[in-house]
């Protein structure tokens, strides 16, 4: 039934999720009805068009979030999706907001995380519709604005609208996630050595967000003579060749640009390259200003290590860490650490310790934090989603933990629960992001029976 709708909309459903990534949805300034820019503003009012077209009820909480509602009553379950994306970045082949098609899959920045999901349960709830599914209680998609910054969007929401009994969003990995990690971001400032002799580093900056490891980090060192200039670039070069460190260079006068190219990826999962942590191993094999902090950040690992910090609950994993963004302002170099621990550490733990192995002139602040997230694995939500997972894969994988943030985090009962299929590799975040175009048709009947059998059971 419903994968019969699936085959007769087939054009208009990819279609559909093209135009979505065609919209850069990048958070910005605000405009009027945009609390966080144009884009995320535009990708709101095309999803709640698309499903007032098809008579679906739908409500714009002042610009922050919206939803899509499907049936009668007072309780309701809700999935939740997000239809921010973090900017493209460089590296990509296709345009990252083109929604090209090529050898099966579409590409575009959000494919995967999170505008294709939000896409598979709109269109599963138009094919629930379509074919007369009344389930016991009412079905509500919330599509949020500012999940890949500071999740404004949500709390704004819920100021006026009443939280479910439970629900799950579509934004992980099957077969079902019931655990998160906590989430930290720190910021980490250390005052530029502007009296040094040596060389003076005029320039640093890298990364755009605090969840993606930095695919690109530049630095511009002033070396007071060509001469001194020409004879550090060479130094440097073989710096990069012996660290296996993609480095350009160039002199200009008596100065020395340097970039650093790195491989993107989510903060969350520690396989990317930084490129900030590169650039600062770099660094720290010359005589330049700062150059002991060159070296302790060079030192840094994506486990936390060399940090006091690393630790493994057996349960959620271990701690990873992401130096994300970086930069020279104003006298002062600031490092912002995206920090994904585990559910039986504690933040005020990670402050202490790293206070601890830090110089006494570096001060460390608290950004943003999120406590761990954990479901009873034999809750009824859980099992639900378990037993959809097991009808469709024919697999019987235990529920995961992961270190990721979702919206399941900001109701109650809740998961995540999707998208990304067994075996297919992580691409959010990262240049080229695609999802594979049968992957998606295929997500609409796994999430059409989900959201029937989930309303149904709690």
């Amino acid at each position: 039934m419903i994968g019969n709708f699936v085959t007769q909309h087939e054009p208009e459903i990819i279609a559909s999720f093209q135009r979505l990534l065609a919209i850069e949805s990048v958070k910005s300034h605000p405009v009027p009805g945009g609390p966080f820019g144009a884009g995320p503003a535009q990708a709101l009012s095309y999803v709640l068009q698309l499903a007032e077209s098809r008579h679906l009820s739908t409500k714009n909480i002042n610009g922050y979030a919206g939803h899509v509602e499907y049936g009668t009553g007072d309780q309701y379950i809700a999935v939740l999706a997000h239809l921010d994306v973090v900017p493209a970045g460089e590296g990509w082949t296709y345009p990252p907001f083109g929604g090209v098609i090529e050898q099966g899959r579409i590409y575009g920045r959000g494919a995967i995380d999170d505008k294709g999901p939000a896409m598979s349960v709109l269109w599963a709830l138009f094919a629930m519709q379509e074919a007369g599914i009344v389930p016991k209680r009412k079905i509500r998609l919330i599509f949020g604005l500012d999940e890949e910054s500071d999740w404004q969007c949500l709390d704004h929401y819920f100021r006026y609208e009443p939280k479910p009994i439970g629900g799950f969003a579509p934004d992980a990995q099957f077969p079902l996630i019931y655990a998160e990690k906590g989430m930290a971001t720190l910021r980490i400032e250390v005052p530029a050595e502007a009296e040094s002799l040596a060389a003076q580093v005029q320039m640093f900056s890298g990364g755009t967000r605090f969840n993606i490891v930095p695919e690109v980090a530049r630095a511009t060192v002033d070396c007071h003579s060509e001469t001194a200039a020409r004879e550090l670039v060479v130094k440097f070069r073989k710096a990069a060749k012996d660290l296996q460190v993609s480095l350009h260079s160039e002199v200009r006068g008596c100065y020395v640009d340097l970039t650093v190219e790195g491989r993107a990826a989510h903060a969350s999962r520690p396989e990317g390259i930084n490129a900030i942590v590169q650039l600062a191993q770099v660094l720290g094999t010359a005589t330049v200003s700062n150059c002991s902090m060159w070296r302790s950040i060079g030192s840094w690992d994506c486990f936390g290590r060399t940090l006091g910090i690393d630790h493994d609950d057996g349960e959620t994993g271990p701690l990873t860490m992401n130096v994300g963004t970086g930069e020279l302002r104003d006298g002062t170099y600031r490092f912002h650490l995206n920090i994904r621990y585990p559910a039986n550490q504690t933040v005020d733990e990670l402050l202490k310790t790293m206070t601890n192995y830090l110089p006494d002139r570096w001060r460390i602040a608290l950004v943003e934090h999120m406590d761990p997230l954990r479901i009873d694995p034999n809750a009824v939500v859980v099992h639900t989603l378990m037993d959809v997972y097991k009808q469709f894969f024919q697999e019987d994988i235990p529920p995961l933990t992961t270190g990721g943030v979702t919206y399941a985090r900001a109701i109650p009962n809740a998961v995540a629960f999707g998208a990304r299929f067994p075996g297919k590799p992580s691409l959010a975040h990262r240049a080229d992001e695609y999802w594979e175009i049968d992957d998606f048709l295929r997500s609409i009947e796994i999430y059409a029976e989900a959201m029937t059998r989930l309303a149904n059971a709690l």
